[in-house]
């Protein structure tokens, strides 16, 4: 594949594409007809070095290839030389070098895994660059996991744009911190994170327009709704995907699978164990995360629905397992706290109830110049409430708050 550097000051929020955006090694960062949705998203784009699209995609290509004869032409080179005269990239297998900040390799993953979403009817090794992308998210967890967990159920609880990847982004680390509790192999829990990361795929696009409008779907959007587990089950099978387990829970990732009140999780059999817990984590982030038609739940309306659900008589295994690991508020939510301040969450503490947390608002809700780290289980500091993340009005500085994070 031939590629010619773009320059990113053309790129802008709200574009849709009319090429492929790619890394060094020929890796999408954006596919073709997506459209750029957030700052974010630019700005993890603008974050690499160097950005190419393929060479017959852009008119920098055709101004390349005639700039290049005109070259070839002045040198009084043979045609068989021409390719050394034009300045094109050659690429060979993607790989997954990742550049920047910590926070930037997270924007970098998003936008990757948009890409691949966008372009799963044309690109030959899907399955492949999923892969990738996993190895990419094992890599991150392993670098920093408490870190992980609050930027990206940050980013969830207070952005619109973009949902769908977002959405599954978060899933997937979920789901792998949750790996643990429910004894899953290596390999189970690489199927379960590629569910999450590709469950919605039949329906990326309307997920993202569903975030911000302020009206019930359609007709089309419902008919779209209903049948995007089969019609992604058949999509991921169609691009080469043959893994059982995975493609079974992204089939069943929104069908009843009974009471479960009799048995403990770990009497099931473990294809359907990954499909409960992947269905739990969906219904529990999807709750916390705002639309433009309501804002999201708070954190501890949020754990409620799936450690109780409406209508169960038993605490639900694996929303037990979900306040285990995150605790009651879980890393990147708000919090009022006893003396009046407002928080963002850190990570988990001690007990469920009380985790680190760094102040952002003094009791005046007026913005703090440096954010303060909090021991919650110290009276002064207890958390009072939950708040929804849309209502507290305050720009993190999110590098700063990272190496604030107790360890």
């Amino acid at each position: 594949m031939d590629l010619i550097e773009l320059a990113t000051e053309e790129l802008f929020v709200g574009m849709s594409l009319r090429y492929t955006l790619r890394d060094s090694n020929g890796s999408i960062l954006l596919a073709k007809g997506q459209k750029i949705d957030s700052s974010h998203q630019l700005a993890a784009i603008k974050s690499r070095r160097r950005v190419f699209v393929e060479i017959d995609q852009t008119d920098e290509g055709v101004r390349a290839v005639m700039s290049g004869f005109t070259a070839l032409n002045r040198a009084g080179a043979p045609i068989k030389d021409f390719s050394r005269f034009l300045n094109i990239q050659k690429t060979g297998n993607p790989g997954d070098k990742q550049d920047g900040s910590f926070i930037h390799q997270w924007g970098d993953v998003e936008s990757r895994l948009g890409g691949l979403l966008g372009s799963v009817t044309s690109t030959t090794d899907f399955t492949a660059r999923m892969q990738v992308l996993a190895q990419s998210i094992d890599r991150l967890l392993a670098q920093d996991m408490a870190g992980s967990q609050f930027v990206l159920f940050n980013r969830a609880v207070t952005h619109f744009g973009g949902y769908s990847v977002l959405h599954s982004l978060l899933c997937a680390m979920v789901v792998h911190a949750l790996s643990e509790s429910f004894d899953l192999s290596v390999e189970q829990r690489r199927s379960l994170v590629c569910a999450a990361l590709s469950m919605n795929v039949a329906m990326t696009h309307v997920q993202d327009e569903l975030a911000i409008q302020k009206y019930p779907p359609s007709v089309g959007q419902r008919s779209v709704i209903d049948t995007h587990a089969a019609m992604g089950k058949q999509m991921l099978e169609e691009a080469g995907v043959t893994d059982r387990d995975w493609l079974v829970m992204v089939a069943l990732h929104h069908t009843a699978l009974g009471p479960s009140a009799s048995e403990t999780l770990a009497d099931w059999p473990v294809e359907k164990r990954m499909v409960k817990i992947l269905q739990t984590v969906d219904r529990y982030t999807a709750a916390m995360s705002p639309r433009k038609s309501r804002s999201g739940q708070n954190a501890r309306d949020s754990v409620r629905t799936v450690v109780m659900p409406a209508g169960a008589t038993q605490h639900d295994y694996v929303g037990k397992a979900l306040m285990r690991v995150f605790g009651l508020c879980p890393p990147g939510t708000f919090v009022k706290l006893a003396n009046g301040e407002t928080a963002v969450v850190m990570r988990r503490g001690a007990k469920p109830a009380e985790p680190w947390v760094a102040s952002v608002l003094n009791r005046l809700d007026q913005p703090v110049a440096e954010p303060s780290l909090r021991d919650t289980s110290r009276e002064m500091f207890a958390v009072q409430a939950t708040l929804v993340a849309t209502s507290v009005r305050v720009n993190l500085n999110m590098e700063a708050l990272l190496r604030l994070m107790p360890k």
